[in-house]
């Protein structure tokens, strides 16, 4: 069943059957990398401007990023190859190392309603149709092109910190192996003199939920062997790369209740602290998984943010290794049962701290809750339990009720609220977030199931830029997403998971199982969201050392639209049964007002950002 939204008729893209070429074999033009191309829109494109050249712009430190398409006439190209060269200015030289280009391959999703959550207890994946999308931003290998075809690229140029100022001025090469004549793009790069920061040093930052045992399953390694911690090396240098600090960790089994995908396996995800009753009675754990993983993060910059869940799991549950009976158990440890709760609880936290003493941690870490009650019991009892210098744990939370739940949320050293809970209670909102600023307190937004724009599958790219233009807008300090990488057992093949939207549940792909090298890749809708993280900084750090350019970021975070769900049209697609979410998706008007206005923002930065270097060079 869909609905419209905003009052306009959802738009539909008119295909012709007859492509009007205006080329000899193949082509390439840019494309705009906020929009979304399926095969159905080859027509578009060959319709569209034949842009064959590229202006971007960048600071020191920064990355620059720009989308083309190669398309085919109707004949097979067989095999077709990139290459970039070097990009050369008055001032400099910038290698053709630099330049990193990457055809974007295509994942099935089912974009059906939005999902089952926890009502779909037998995991049962939706019937019905997948749709193709593009989404991995996956290798420059050469690929093969087909007649009647398009194949999507994605070019990221990186610039060192020492770049000099200046325009600088490349090509790309399109070479097939069925046309004596490659397809040449040029694009030049005005390198800004201005320096952003290391991710690591980012005023907004990113946290992406982590699921590494989802890494383990997918590749069929022990869970934190050395193989395993291999892979996650690389994997988790990319989401530092991002603006990622926080990692996430798990402190009992199924602290989702099971709602991640488990590769067959009972317990979907396990806990990284094992839990053991020995025969006497009294409580131990182990460590092990726990430690590789902090060491692991510790080494490589990150981790600053050890957010454990959870101490109020779904269900309540808490499993454990009876030394006694020599099994698993489980028992239920609601915090409405104070005195359960807290006999349970206590015995955890006081080995858990004087752990974190031990191994020198207890200042990363934080107890995460996610959107749970009673929390109260939770926070009273650690607020009891100190460690050797007399301090007691963090508190991290998922936290839409921070406006009648005002005692908890104050509480809360790291808080994240939901989109449509801060449309709800906007002005309230802005003031937490400066009044948190004050108390040296972090505040974010995340999206969800349910929430438009977002970052899903079926998402246009430009949602995810759009969101973090908006997290920016209302002076948040960084951006909060389920999650990293709980993915599905094929995700190349099909996102599609049994109780959430197809990508929801992850931001990267893996690499083909039979690949020597395991690499995780950037979806292009992570692509989007770290563009908005990079500019979205670049304003913070215009705003807070220039005072005359105070005003002119303000101005513009008050233009960027989004306070209401209906300012860019959607439509919504229900289930069937009457506990089955409503997805909702933008139409092609919603999605074109967006992209128009977030264009205007993109040069809005650039010439904030020109004037910004203007006034450092006059000062100096």
């Amino acid at each position: 069943m869909e609905s419209r939204q905003s009052g306009n008729a959802v738009s539909k893209l008119t295909l012709t059957c007859e492509k009007d070429y205006d080329f000899e074999y193949f082509d390439a033009v840019f494309v705009d990398s906020g929009d979304r191309y399926l095969e159905s829109d080859y027509n578009r494109i060959l319709k569209g401007e034949k842009k064959k050249c590229a202006d971007l712009y960048s600071w020191k430190n920064d990355r620059a990023t720009a989308e083309f398409a190669v398309l085919c006439k109707d004949r097979d190209m067989g095999l077709i190859s990139l290459n970039a060269s070097e990009l050369k200015s008055e001032n400099g030289v910038l290698p053709s190392c630099s330049v990193k280009l990457s055809f974007i391959e295509s994942v099935k999703a089912y974009a059906g309603h939005a999902g089952w959550y926890a009502n779909n207890i037998f995991n049962k994946m939706p019937k019905g149709k997948r749709e193709c999308f593009p989404e991995v931003i996956y290798s420059d290998a050469p690929v093969r092109l087909c007649k009647n075809s398009f194949k999507l690229v994605w070019a990221e140029i990186s610039v060192p910190k020492d770049a000099a100022p200046g325009i600088y001025r490349g090509s790309i090469t399109v070479t097939s192996q069925k046309a004596e004549k490659p397809v040449e793009l040029e694009y030049s790069l005005e390198v800004l003199d201005a320096d952003l920061p290391d991710a690591r040093d980012y005023l907004f930052d990113t946290e992406y939920w982590s699921h590494p045992y989802n890494t383990a399953y997918y590749y069929g390694v022990e869970p934190f062997s050395d193989g395993h911690l291999e892979i996650l090396k690389q994997h988790m240098s990319l989401y530092k790369s991002l603006g990622g600090h926080a990692v996430t960790a798990s402190i009992v089994e199924e602290a989702w209740g099971g709602q991640t995908y488990g590769f067959g396996r009972k317990i979907h995800y396990p806990s990284m602290i094992k839990w053991i009753k020995t025969a006497d009675g009294e409580w131990k754990f182990d460590y092990t998984h726990f430690d590789k993983w902090l060491t692991l993060n510790k080494s490589l910059g990150i981790a600053d943010k050890i957010i454990c869940y959870s101490m109020i799991p779904w269900k309540s549950a808490v499993r454990y290794y009876d030394e006694k009976s020599k099994r698993e158990k489980k028992i239920s440890v609601s915090p409405a049962d104070k005195d359960g709760y807290s006999k349970i609880w206590s015995a955890f936290l006081k080995d858990f701290v004087n752990h974190l003493d031990l191994t020198g941690c207890f200042d990363s870490v934080y107890m995460g809750f996610d959107e749970r009650r009673n929390m109260e019991t939770a926070l009273n009892l650690i607020a009891r339990v100190k460690n050797r210098d007399g301090k007691t744990l963090k508190i991290s939370a998922a936290f839409n009720d921070f406006k009648r739940n005002e005692a908890i949320f104050n509480r809360l050293d790291y808080a994240s609220v939901g989109l449509d809970q801060i449309r709800e209670n906007l002005d309230d909102f802005k003031k937490q977030v400066e009044i948190r600023r004050r108390d040296n307190k972090q505040t974010t937004l995340y999206t969800a199931t349910e929430h438009i724009p977002n970052s899903f599958t079926k998402s246009f790219p430009v949602e995810s830029y759009w969101t973090i233009l908006f997290a920016g807008s209302l002076n948040a300090t960084g951006f909060l997403r389920w999650a990293y990488d709980a993915w599905v057992e094929n995700p190349l093949e099909d996102s599609t998971h049994w109780s959430f939207p197809a990508g929801d549940c992850f931001l990267v792909y893996p690499s083909k199982r039979d690949e020597e090298v395991k690499e995780s890749r950037l979806s292009l809708r992570l692509a989007k969201l770290d563009e908005g993280v990079r500019d979205i900084n670049k304003l913070y750090i215009m705003r807070e050392s220039c005072a005359e350019i105070f005003d002119m970021t303000e101005k513009l975070f008050s233009q960027i639209k989004g306070q209401s769900e209906n300012d860019y049209e959607f439509y919504t697609v229900k289930g069937s049964r009457p506990w089955e979410r409503t997805a909702k998706w933008l139409t092609e008007n919603g999605k074109d007002e967006m992209l128009e206005d977030m264009k205007k923002v993109k040069r809005k930065i650039y010439e904030i950002s020109k004037l910004y270097c203007e006034i450092k060079a006059k000062n100096n």
